[in-house]
């Protein structure tokens, strides 16, 4: 603007007031004229670099006039010198410069902070999104799933590329089973590491998901190998909430939910059950006053006994946070509770959750301390899977109750037990109390040089308690019993660093140095009680020794306890590299050792090397909208498990074993002798991970994404071998060992921006998916062989020892390859399988073996939407699972028409020939388990109003599972995906099998508002 001054002498005032007048109107009238004139503005738009930037949007404040650069980066425009040029291109900070007396404006665009300088946790410290090399994934708060999700790992499921969360049934006690680039290990655990708040080890179901900032997802071995011998399965950083310097903020959150199940099982009702009796077993058969008793009024029950044992959850939630602070001291505590109801009578679960979170600055703001303090206690009350399979096979002709009131059985049926009669006697619950208390100091001695100490005490304890009343049928083998079992952990952590971080150069390079040590001290004690023949039954648990059966059976087994310790040593350091902005390098090592495993592998090296080549900031890359932004990443590393491997396993044992009689008391007396194996070579599984990894943003930046290629192979698997039980090197039958290896090989993509980003109205959208390969490379060497493990249990009436799958090396975990392929039924409903001759044959002992169907998927999907309309928000998550399939065990069993006597079956009974009466294992149960569906969804309303007391407040509608598609004729294609072996047994759980038992999913509709102060 042009500037102009003015000079008045006050001698002779009024008689030269007119010539003033005259001249000041003529100077005005000169500026309007000049100020009405548009200029022509020339300039050049350059990146950090110097290098011109075509594409750059240029812009009249206020207006729709404007233009892009060239592409050398020059631009040409006009306009008014009162105008302000707005200089905006994806990637750089917008930059605004008022035009005046320019007739050319040369404008170098810097980086913009919030897309290339935004802070991702590495462990051990945090980088800039653009200076990060390995695989790393952030979810922040604000991107968490929308519904009921008491879970901190339900609010990002379907939000990380390979990073698999899977909710296995609807209880509310279930904590979903997590996979992070497929399956790693049989026996040595295959769960992530979780860091909250930079403390390892926190049950991630003790926090509240309100009260989290950020969880960062560490996939591949370069980001992760700082964790060293526990960051195989990848490592999720949980960083939560803390105070903010400025004036004390409040704020509450509540919601209300309802859940009913989503799908039942169609089962045959009274009628149809009848029905189907005359069909199958003829009219005589309903002369069986015991299965088909009948109503006063002479007709049949008709009793829904799904309906008897459930009910409407309902699920409250109350968060309330108070934050604040100045500028060397911030707080931030909050109170969580939630008391959510399951679907299934007497099941559900209530957790108070309080944390406080303190930071401290002192010494010219050098010393930095945070404190933080958190507690939980959650009660819950669990279901038996016995009680969920009665209301499945219990018949639907049969009374809840008899006249007498007691409850209706049917004496000798062995299968049929009265559902509402076990939920009504049985108690099953748990307390738990989680204490975690941390303390992390930071010191910067020298200019660039900071020494931290991280301390952290953890405390869990928990008490399960079970009592049943032997008065009912289902109960009365052990005429009631009752048991108490108590656990605690005691979990010290010590960390000490140092980190050194110099800048050198103009254009932003530097270098950082990490040395540390961490020590972690872990004390497991327990003990538990349990009791039978119960006269009394009033007391449930609360009175053990009012039974009698520690004295009419006596055994060891009334009683036990325990204690064991680990302790974990590590050295560690991280180097880094960032030159010119372009170029990035990450070295990471940690030398860990444990006092697991044996004696001559107590030490492990766990070394990464990464790097980064920002390709959009060379010359050579062509500056336009296409491709705004593109960097290339590659990584190399190796990281340990131990997660899954329990205290003392390298160590010879002695224990309890059978009992002797001895003559001289007349009694039986415990035997001791060695219960276990020694191994001194026994040490970490080790995963070697390759992953080449493409950032980008393109069309002028609206969209971003990354493609992430990954090969991952775990070696020296740990596995219970079987051994020869020789009494010179073996004195048991088994010993954990390491031989196996497998294999994970895939890709990741993730893709989204603004489709729309006007004014008014946002459209985002993003699409999340991975392709897995998952493969058992070898299961023996010289010394163990595994032999044939077979698992996925096909149960059933008459079956015994009946496995869908073998372990083989070359397959995928869990592949179906013990199954015959299903040809037809015979003249007599008996099941045609292809022989090995092929010719169908009726007995499986002489099938052609070998189907082999996947349970593992190759391809798991997400795509999620957000809109936002004035002050109206819409968000919905569509997640889909493709390619795999399920043994439907269940609906083989409650298939069998020469069984309807038996148990209940489901409509689908009718599909099968009268004669079939004999279970196999065929293809013909085996199912397309691929479903899309929306898993979560939540429309909002921000209200407008001014309030001296409360700055922002919404309501929403939401809710979880809406709908699925899917071809899966059982209750839901989404199951339990475990597959590592429980306890000391040598079989994996189940993968991909659907059998009775499992609590039904979940429909979920949830009403809340968001009030702060």
């Amino acid at each position: 603007m042009m500037n102009y001054s003015y000079k008045m002498n006050r001698v002779g005032v009024h008689v030269g007031s007119i010539r003033l007048w005259h001249t000041a109107l003529a100077l005005f009238l000169a500026v309007s004229t000049a100020l009405a004139q548009d200029v022509t503005v020339t300039g050049r738009v350059t990146d950090g670099s110097g290098s011109g930037l075509p594409g750059v949007t240029v812009k009249v404040k206020g207006s729709n006039q404007g233009t892009n650069s060239d592409m050398e980066g020059n631009y040409t425009i006009t306009a008014s010198p009162t105008a302000t040029l707005v200089f905006s291109f994806i990637g750089f900070a917008s930059q605004e410069i008022p035009v005046g007396n320019q007739s050319t404006i040369n404008v170098t665009m810097s980086d913009d902070i919030k897309a290339l300088e935004e802070v991702v946790v590495v462990g051990y410290g945090t980088a800039k999104r653009k200076d990060v090399t390995g695989s790393v994934q952030s979810v922040t708060s604000k991107d968490f799933n929308a519904g009921v999700n008491p879970n901190p790992l339900q609010a990002i499921q379907g939000r990380v590329a390979g990073l698999v969360i899977t909710q296995p049934n609807g209880d509310p006690n279930t904590s979903p089973t997590v996979r992070l680039r497929g399956y790693t290990s049989l026996a040595g655990g295959s769960d992530p590491l979780y860091v909250v708040d930079g403390i390892i080890g926190v049950p991630i179901n003790t926090i509240s998901p309100s009260d989290i900032e950020s969880m960062d997802v560490l996939k591949d071995a370069s980001a992760s190998a700082i964790y060293g011998s526990r960051a195989a399965n990848g490592v999720i950083i949980i960083t939560t909430k803390r105070g903010k310097s400025g004036r004390a903020t409040v704020t509450f959150n509540n919601y209300i939910g309802t859940d009913v199940i989503s799908k039942r099982l169609d089962l045959l009702d009274g009628p149809g059950y009848v029905a189907e009796v005359k069909r199958i077993k003829g009219d005589a058969s309903l002369d069986d006053n015991q299965r088909f008793p009948k109503t006063a009024s002479g007709g049949y029950y008709n009793t829904d006994w799904w309906d008897e044992i459930s009910r409407t959850g309902i699920t409250n939630s109350h968060d309330l946070s108070v934050s604040g602070g100045a500028p060397t001291f911030s707080y931030r505590g909050s109170l969580n509770y939630i008391d959510r109801q399951g679907v299934i009578k007497n099941t559900g679960f209530d957790r108070l959750t309080g944390r406080i979170n303190i930071d401290q600055k002192a010494l010219d703001n050098r010393l930095n301390i945070q404190y933080s303090l958190s507690y939980t206690n959650t009660n819950s009350d669990y279901t038996d899977g016995g009680i969920l399979a009665n209301a499945t096979l219990f018949l639907p002709t049969l009374p809840v109750r008899n006249a007498d009131g007691g409850y209706y059985e049917v004496p000798g049926a062995f299968d049929l037990n009265n559902p509402v009669a076990m939920l009504e006697n049985e108690t099953f619950n748990n307390v738990k109390k989680t204490l975690v208390g941390g303390i992390n100091l930071k010191y910067e001695i020298l200019d660039g040089l900071t020494l931290g100490v991280n301390g952290a005490l953890k405390n869990d304890q928990d008490v399960t308690s079970r009592a049943r009343n032997g008065s009912i049928k289902a109960f009365q083998i052990t005429n009631g019993e009752a048991s108490r079992n108590l656990y605690q952990t005691n979990d010290k952590l010590l960390e000490l660093t140092a980190n050194y971080i110099k800048g050198f150069g103009e254009k932003g390079s530097n270098f950082s140095l990490l040395g540390g040590y961490s020590y972690q001290d872990i004390i497991n004690d327990g003990f538990g009680a349990n009791n039978s023949q119960f006269v009394a039954t009033g007391l449930g648990y609360n009175n053990l020794g009012l039974g009698a059966g520690s004295l009419i059976l006596p055994k060891s087994s009334y009683s036990s306890s325990y204690k064991n310790r680990t302790t974990l040593a590590s050295f560690f350091g991280r180097g880094t590299l960032n030159f010119n902005e372009k170029y990035n390098l990450t070295a990471t090592i940690r030398y860990d050792g444990s006092s697991k495993f044996g004696k001559n592998n107590k030490w492990g090296l766990f070394p990464s090397v990464a790097g980064g080549w920002t390709i959009s900031d060379e010359s050579f890359f062509p500056k336009s909208n296409a491709f705004n932004y593109l960097k290339l990443r590659a990584s190399w590393g190796k990281t340990g498990n131990s997660e899954g491997v329990g205290p003392y396993q390298s160590l010879q044992l002695y224990g309890q074993t059978s009992a002797y009689y001895d003559g001289g008391i007349n009694n039986f007396l415990p035997g001791y002798a060695i219960t276990q194996n020694t191994n001194p070579n026994l040490k970490w599984e080790v995963v070697t991970q390759a992953n080449l990894g493409l950032d980008f943003q393109f069309v002028n930046g609206r969209f971003s994404g990354s493609i992430d290629v990954f090969d991952k192979e775990t070696s020296d698997m740990l596995y219970r071998y079987s051994v020869p039980a020789d009494g010179v090197k073996y004195f048991t039958n088994s010993i954990y060992a390491n031989v196996g290896t497998m294999s994970n090989k895939g890709v990741e993509i993730s893709l989204g921006g603004d489709i729309i980003d006007s004014d008014d109205f946002v459209w985002n959208s993003r699409v999340i998916g991975s392709f897995i390969r998952n493969e058992i490379v070898n299961l023996k060497s010289d010394e163990f062989d595994s032999g044939i493990v077979r698992f996925n249990p096909f149960g059933g009436r008459g079956l015994s020892d009946v496995f869908a799958s073998i372990l083989t090396p070359g397959l995928p975990l869990g592949t179906f390859n013990n199954v015959g392929k299903f040809v037809g039924f015979d003249e007599n409903g008996q099941m045609l399988l292809q022989g090995k001759d092929g010719a169908p044959v009726t007995d499986p002992a002489n099938a052609q073996l070998g189907f082999e169907d996947n349970p593992q998927p190759f391809l798991t999907a997400a795509w999620v939407n957000s809109f936002t309309y004035k002050n109206f928000d819409l968000n919905f998550q569509l997640r889909g699972v493709f390619g795999n399939s399920i043994l439907n065990n269940i609906r083989s069993n409650l298939s069998i028409p020469g069984s309807i006597l038996e148990t209940n079956m489901l409509k689908s009974v009718s599909e099968l020939p009268v004669g079939f009466s004999t279970n196999a294992l065929s293809s013909y149960w085996l199912e397309d388990a691929t479903y899309v569906r929306l898993d979560n969804w939540q429309i909002g309303y921000n209200l407008s109003f001014e309030s001296k007391y409360i700055t922002n407040a919404r309501l929403y509608l939401g809710g979880n599972n809406l709908f699925i598609l899917t071809k899966y004729r059982g209750v839901d294609p989404e199951l339990e995906v475990k597959g590592d072996l429980p306890g000391n047994s040598q079989r994996p759980n189940s993968l991909g099998l659907d059998a009775t038992g499992i609590y039904p999913k979940t429909r979920t509709f949830q009403l809340g508002v968001n009030l702060t102060f």
